[in-house]
């Protein structure tokens, strides 16, 4: 789907939120939530079972957002599948305009407003995004835009990754809660949506009253609640980031930038530059999801359908300065002790094949791009946790070598001279992990290790066995040099 489309009058804006125009006060309502059971082991609940549901996200939406950070960080992507849809809706609602042939490749859809139907066949609001999908029927079952990430990560708790980060600790709990109500009046929609001055006044006020409070809040700590990353903290991101690169331009929340917040700026950064946030924060993607949607671009009389030529958001990248209001500063999540489940070489062999070695055989038969990221991902939180266990081990159960070490190593070698290259796992080289690189130079000293792989005749095998259509030359690479 092209991003400009022919502009169209503000009755396509109209008709977009008739189902939340109050009648009485012109004012748009917030959405009401149509499937809203829990995920539970209870007779009503809905199973919390692996590989059953999708997670259908859009990378303008702010409640989509969250949805996959909150996903990504816990690791839930090895458990649950994610499809995006295309930024732009059409009449009928939103689309998998990115995928080949515009069709879902799991739910076999072009339009989500099916798989509501499915979820219930008299559906006639609104399909929106964030929505979780049973594969197993197609349906929609669940679309609480501000609870998902909360069931995610209490319901879901069990399929965490190994150390995951707590992002909704015991201690804190009451006080996450306390403060969501604070964080929905950073709500730049009752600007933007605004159908007369005087409901945009009053959003105008409420908007920048909730930023001066939170400005102040943040000159005394690092995040909302202390030193680490909460479920408060991915709320407020997805709606920050959103003001620095559209709501200040087009929806005239413009008393001042979020640059001229140094506390909110500095913390928006600092999230920004923060594993899970960064690659799920598609920064073009959410500025012309706003700027050229045809009902937004009807609703801000942007005729011609240009885009703002800024922000510069190259200063994102910027240091902020901000760990030294932490007292741990080199630390910005506190994670989950998983318990020490490696010292048994069996269980280091099992937990290598099923965290590490199954995530690259399923990358490497990828057939669409979210599956793709999906491993990856998996991949990529392995190497991190087996490279932060060896910081203080020389092996992998200990100090002795054993056979969990002669797998490893062979699938390290793989990974830099096959995987990374034909399964196109670029997000590093094991080299690139301090304690890794070690370890692999400490195995590299030892004969029996060595001589248990020719990785030379591994990579010329798998350049070989490809397919003509994915090596119609036959050509190999001939690199690395490490």
């Amino acid at each position: 789907m092209s991003n400009i489309v022919p502009f169209q009058s503000i009755a396509l804006f109209e008709n977009t939120f008739r189902h939340q125009i109050n009648k009485d006060s012109g004012k748009i309502e917030d959405r009401k939530f149509v499937f809203d059971k829990h995920f539970g082991d209870g007779p009503e609940d809905l199973p919390v079972d692996p590989d059953r549901y999708r997670l259908i996200w859009m990378p303008g939406c702010p409640h989509s957002n969250k949805a996959v950070i909150t996903l990504r960080l816990l690791g839930l992507d090895k458990v649950i599948s994610i499809g995006e849809c295309g930024i732009l809706r059409d009449p009928r609602g939103w689309v998998f305009s990115e995928d080949l042939g515009e069709v879902d490749p799991v739910l076999k859809i072009h339009y989500l407003d099916d798989a509501y139907i499915k979820g219930d066949p008299e559906f006639t609001g609104r399909s929106t995004v964030p929505a979780i999908a049973d594969i197993k029927s197609g349906a929609v079952v669940q679309n609480e835009a501000w609870e998902i990430p909360k069931y995610l990560i209490t319901d879901w708790e069990r399929f965490h990754k190994e150390n995951a980060p707590d992002l909704y600790p015991n201690a804190l709990q009451e006080e996450i809660d306390g403060l969501t109500p604070v964080i929905k009046l950073v709500n730049a929609y009752a600007c933007g949506f605004a159908r007369n001055q005087e409901s945009f006044d009053e959003g105008y006020k409420s908007y920048f009253k909730v930023l001066d409070q939170l400005e102040e809040r943040l000159s005394r700590k690092r995040f909302l609640h202390g030193d680490f990353i909460t479920l408060s903290d991915i709320h407020l991101f997805v709606a920050l980031i959103r003001f620095h690169i559209n709501y200040h331009l087009v929806f005239g929340v413009n008393k001042k930038r979020l640059e001229d917040y140094p506390n909110l700026w500095g913390y928006t950064r600092d999230l920004y530059q923060t594993e899970g946030f960064y690659e799920y924060t598609k920064l073009e993607k959410i500025k012309e999801h706003y700027q050229l949607s045809p009902h937004m671009r009807a609703k801000l009389g942007n005729v011609y359908g240009l885009l703002g030529v800024g922000p510069d958001n190259s200063k994102l990248l910027a240091p902020t300065g901000r760990e030294k209001l932490s007292g741990n500063p080199k630390q910005k999540f506190v994670y989950k002790n998983s318990g020490n489940k490696h010292d048994d070489v069996n269980e280091e062999i099992r937990y290598l094949k099923e965290e590490l070695i199954n995530p690259i055989e399923k990358a490497g038969k990828a057939t669409f791009q979210t599956d793709l990221e999906r491993w990856a991902h998996i991949e990529e939180d392995t190497l991190k946790e087996i490279d932060k266990r060896l910081s203080g081990r020389r092996f992998l159960t200990g100090n002795e070598v054993t056979e969990a070490d002669r797998l490893l190593y062979q699938t390290l070698l793989k990974h830099d001279y096959i995987y990374y290259y034909l399964y196109k796992l670029n997000f590093a080289k094991t080299y690139d992990y301090e304690n890794i690189r070690r370890y692999e130079k400490d195995l590299d000293g030892i004969e029996a290790i060595v001589s248990s792989i020719d990785i030379e005749k591994e990579k010329e095998e798998a350049f070989n066995n490809l397919p003509d259509e994915r090596n119609p030359y036959h050509l190999v690479f001939r690199g690395p040099e490490k």
